[in-house]
């Protein structure tokens, strides 16, 4: 493939995007007009760096080795702010059953919202829908009820005009209302995108419970929710005692710890670790890992909690930082490894993850003796010793198998694992976690999120800008411009949606197995994915390490789900445009108009292109606008066509455009309406029910489109890049 623009022209666009990032979200602003005082990442970074005593840290920070979270990247060294919040997430644990309760936690998610972080609440302890309450007198509004309300407030609270809230809303699989829990989402599209939901899988009894099983498959299909957490799995793999509970999930699930506690996290750039010998490259991401727990220690050190006395005294008790990483795509493209290699790419990204995991471990015992040296020595937090036994001998095992000359690694193993056992374990409760980075990445120009593949080749971006104007970026991953033809192909065929969701599980399966609570990744699903095919995938899951699974379809959408049960009710594929085969129309007129019409693989039309021929001009662009809001429409519902040529056919203007077949019409849209009706003359419509709008996307805060999604467990805008992480 050919890459759309040159090197140089790559450069300046990521470096306008940058600009546009940094200004609309971690900028500080002048207090008096409210206009950006940083311009660019630099800027930012020079603020940031600036706040850690370590100066190894600062430089690795300075030069995109390593990065903080979003809350600290916007209020780390901001003077003005009076919710200094330096926190990504918060598992609040459960919701108590009581009105006073559930009113206490509304208020403490505000102040969270207020601070630049998200939360994570599980409503397992409220009483069922239809239950007694005040001795016989009323009945219960139930879980979901109060699920929707916490959805609601998580959407109207806005961090400051740069983020919205986050919120992950989780329920033990075999409460009373579990089906309209699982359901409330999907039924209700666009209504309540202020959660994500997810159940809670705490016995295997749950795979017994078939209707369970076909509805949590029906509506991952229908809208992306809900997500499962696997609550034994994340008990049996964390060095967190059971009794703390770490089983409560932040909005993202990538952060299942104590609850009560504020989710730190840290990304290594896999980019700057780079080298041409595995090993150096491994060695990289190790002390990358290290000096990321040295500023995630830094950072707990200097607060930045929100206003919430148990958040901060738990958190400061148990110290958990989340140290990840991003671009692991790229990473895999630079030693030749396939994403898509069931063998070669779980390695790596085990290796990678090990040595991310063993960094991090060896930054927090480092911190530890930082804090003895200035006299204000910290206490080691107990770590479950049969956890441990267990990641050390797997990495012991594995380092002796993957690696030829694995003695340097045996030796860090060692020197890690032998201090933790003395103290009987580390100074942080955890230190490793998996986001889903979105905006950070691209901060670090890196392409390829967290542990995805590329998503797409190239991607291009329309933003609404903090001055109200429109700004379009294309964006093409600079790495490519050192790869030949041939691996731009071979890339190509190891995108998003050419990656088997089986693959993608195994990749993080191959990164869970050394990381100390989860991992966020969104399995990306195809829009032909079935219903029967995610209940294969849930059966594939369970068998596997995860602690919690989210599958989204592409383009998901609402009342075109079939009964798969076979009672006659026809379903209907609106996403049929693996195979076109079109129509081209010549009109003559005052400019030489082409119209083609694309049929899909049903023989519908679903996409209209428009050509003037006169590149450019206001004229062209009207045209080529027209279609491709036309095509958009004809692309949800086929049966749109006859509507919009009826919409189309009476407009006229002062030219005249004529076609031998079709003959004589007095506008360009009137034509278009002869065209659409010409190719649809053989259609057969036997289902006349309305259109009905997508389930899974909603309004963007920032560019306005309706193309929010879901993404690693954030709310992603697929236009703009947008996150609510």
């Amino acid at each position: 493939m050919e890459l759309p623009i040159s090197y140089d022209e790559a450069l300046e666009e990521w470096e306008r995007f940058e600009q546009y990032l940094v200004q609309a979200r971690y900028a500080i602003r002048d207090p008096k007009t409210g206009k950006p005082v940083e311009e660019d990442f630099a800027q930012v970074m020079i603020r940031v760096s600036g706040q850690f005593e370590n100066q190894e840290v600062a430089k690795a920070l300075s030069r995109g080795r390593i990065i903080t979270a979003t809350p600290f990247l916007m209020n780390g060294g901001n003077p003005h702010t009076s919710r200094k919040g330096y926190y990504s997430c918060y598992p609040l644990g459960d919701v108590e059953d009581s009105t006073e309760a559930i009113f206490e936690m509304e208020r403490d998610l505000v102040a969270i919202f207020q601070h630049a972080g998200g939360g994570g609440i599980d409503v397992s302890n409220l009483r069922p829908r239809g239950a007694i309450v005040d001795n016989g007198q009323g009945t219960a509004s139930g879980p979901v009820s109060f699920a929707k309300g916490f959805s609601h407030l998580s959407a109207r609270i806005s961090q400051g005009g740069k983020r919205r809230g986050a919120l992950m809303i989780q329920a033990n699989w075999d409460i009373s209302d579990i089906i309209d829990f699982v359901t409330f989402k999907g039924d209700n599209p666009g209504k309540y995108t202020g959660c994500n939901v997810s159940v809670n899988v705490t016995d295997e009894k749950f795979w017994d419970n078939e209707e369970l099983l076909q509805t949590i498959a029906k509506y991952i299909w229908k809208s992306g929710d809900p997500g499962l957490l696997f609550t034994k799995k994340s008990l049996a793999n964390t060095p967190v005692p059971a009794k703390y509970n770490p089983v409560f999930s932040n909005p993202c699930g990538e952060y299942l710890s104590t609850k009560d506690t504020a989710c730190n996290l840290l990304t290594v750039s896999l980019a700057k670790c780079l080298e041409t010998d595995k090993d150096k490259y491994l060695l990289n991401v190790f002390e990358s890992a290290r000096l990321a727990a040295i500023a995630g220690n830094e950072i707990l050190d200097m607060g930045g909690f929100p206003p919430v006395k148990r958040i901060k005294d738990n958190t400061l008790k148990f110290r958990p930082i989340g140290i990840g990483f991003t671009g692991l795509h790229h990473a895999m493209n630079h030693f030749d490894v396939s994403y898509a290699d069931e063998h070669e790419a779980p390695l790596f990204a085990k290796l990678t993850q090990l040595a991310l995991m063993l960094g991090s471990m060896q930054g927090s015992l480092d911190y530890g003796e930082i804090s003895r040296k200035k006299g204000c020595e910290l206490k080691p937090r107990k770590w479950n010793k049969s956890y441990v036994d267990k990641i050390e001998t797997e990495a012991i095992s594995f380092v002796k198998v993957a690696l030829a000359d694995h003695k340097g690694w045996l030796k860090k193993i060692e020197d890690v694992f032998s201090p933790l056992r003395q103290l009987g374990g580390l100074y942080n409760s955890v230190t490793t976690s998996q986001a889903p980075t979105g905006s950070i990445s691209q901060l670090l120009r890196v392409a390829c999120t967290g542990v995805e593949p590329y998503f797409c080749m190239i991607q291009t971006r329309k933003v609404k800008d903090i001055d109200e104007s429109w700004k379009d970026f294309t964006l093409v991953p600079l790495e490519f411009y050192s790869y030949s033809a041939e691996k731009l192909d071979w890339v190509a065929r190891q995108t998003a949606h050419e990656i088997d969701p089986y693959q993608q599980i195994r990749i993080l399966e191959a990164c869970q197995s050394f990381n100390h609570t989860a991992v966020s990744k969104t399995i990306n699903l195809p829009a032909s994915t079935t219903v029967a095919d995610i209940r294969e995938i849930l059966d594939y899951a369970r068998k596997s390490n995860l602690k919690g699974l989210t599958m989204f379809r592409d383009s998901s959408m609402e009342g075109v789900l079939s009964d798969q049960t076979g009672k006659g009710v026809k379903s209907r594929d609106f996403t049929d445009m693996d195979e076109r085969s079109g129509s081209t129309f010549k009109w003559r007129g005052p400019a030489p108009l082409y119209v083609t019409a694309n049929r899909g693989d049903q023989g519908h039309v679903r996409e209209i292109f428009l050509n003037t021929t006169k590149s450019g001009s206001t004229l062209h662009g009207l045209a080529e606008a027209l279609g491709r809001v036309i095509s958009v429409a004809l692309q949800h519902d086929y049966r749109l066509v006859g509507k919009v040529a009826r919409t189309l056919e009476d407009i006229s203007s002062d030219g005249v455009w004529h076609n031998g077949g079709l003959g004589r019409c007095y506008s360009i849209p009137a034509a278009l309406a002869r065209v659409l009706d010409r190719c649809s003359e053989n259609e057969v419509d036997n289902e006349p029910e309305p259109y009905l709008e997508p389930s899974t996307y909603s309004s963007c805060p920032t560019c306005g489109k309706i193309s929010m999604r879901r993404s690693g467990g954030c709310n992603q805008c697929v236009s703009c890049g947008y996150s609510s992480c």
